[in-house]
């Protein structure tokens, strides 16, 4: 019920505020003084643009992986590293591919068809909606696609690299990479997952580092939710660290002591 009452509502509201265009009935003759009709056209047109929404996303979506990825690297050799979920990268694939396949097979229509005649086609499908679509997905375009864009631009950085003597870690929003060294771990801990606010269990395995300046380093963060930690990142983990693994059910049990006095930790192992 909500969803046909949604876009009945977004339908009346565009055919109020974006009404199509008045255009000069000379305009929409074509080169035989005639009146154009675009009915095949459309057609081939909406299949185009749903070749052109699959390519975009599936191009705009590798792009972004592959740049999350080449922003890890820059860190040099690394045993483990840890990227975001790959959910964040399908956002703005998602959406930009609904607000800019028309607009990329309308321009790609015009370098072969001429201008004028995409201009009378877009009158045409105006004239039919009942209301201005090539102005409604430009909005569209300005206030979903391109924030979500840019949003997704800056979780580029995220990422974790475990090198041989510390962890890298790069954060959203912000070039500059924070340095976890294991000499100054204090505590390594695995957990089963978290609490929500009303006490529900949510299953999320995680790996967690407290550092002797109260920083801690989360395996889980940013990543897809897994009932199983990765055993051999433990042991690694384990191994760089000298400590030995403490295991809890979630991050808030854990307590806040001290398993090392400060200035007690030793280099971490080869």
């Amino acid at each position: 019920m909500i969803v046909p009452a949604t876009v009945i509502t977004a339908l009346a509201l565009l055919r109020r505020y974006l009404p199509a265009r008045k255009t000069d009935p000379q305009a929409q003759l074509d080169s035989h003084g005639y009146v154009e009709d675009f009915t095949y056209a459309n057609t081939a047109v909406y299949a185009v643009m749903i070749a052109v929404g699959i390519a975009f996303a599936y191009l705009s979506h590798l792009t972004l992986v592959a740049a999350n990825r080449h922003f890890a690297e820059v860190d040099g050799p690394a045993a483990f590293r840890l990227f975001p979920s790959t959910a964040i990268w399908w956002f703005f694939p998602g959406f930009g591919s609904l607000c800019l396949s028309w607009e990329i097979t309308l321009f790609l229509w015009s370098l072969l068809a001429g201008g004028p005649k995409v201009h009378r086609f877009i009158d045409w499908t105006s004239e039919h909606a009942g209301f201005d679509s090539t102005r409604a997905l430009r909005w569209m375009s300005l206030f979903i696609a391109i924030p979500i864009g840019i949003a997704t631009l800056l979780a580029i950085p995220l990422h974790s690299s475990l090198r041989d003597k510390d962890i890298v870690v790069g954060h959203y929003a912000t070039l500059v990479r924070q340095t976890f060294p294991y000499s100054q771990a204090e505590r390594l801990v695995s957990v089963d997952g978290f609490r929500d606010r009303k006490g529900k269990f949510t299953p999320r395995a995680a790996i967690i580092i407290v550092f002797n300046n109260g920083s801690r380093w989360n395996s889980s963060d940013n990543r897809d939710f897994t009932r199983e930690p990765d055993r051999g990142l433990a042991e690694f983990l384990q191994r760089k660290t000298g400590l030995v693994v403490e295991h809890y059910g979630t991050d808030a049990e854990v307590p806040h002591v001290r398993t090392r006095p400060l200035g007690a930790n030793r280099e971490s192992q080869p």
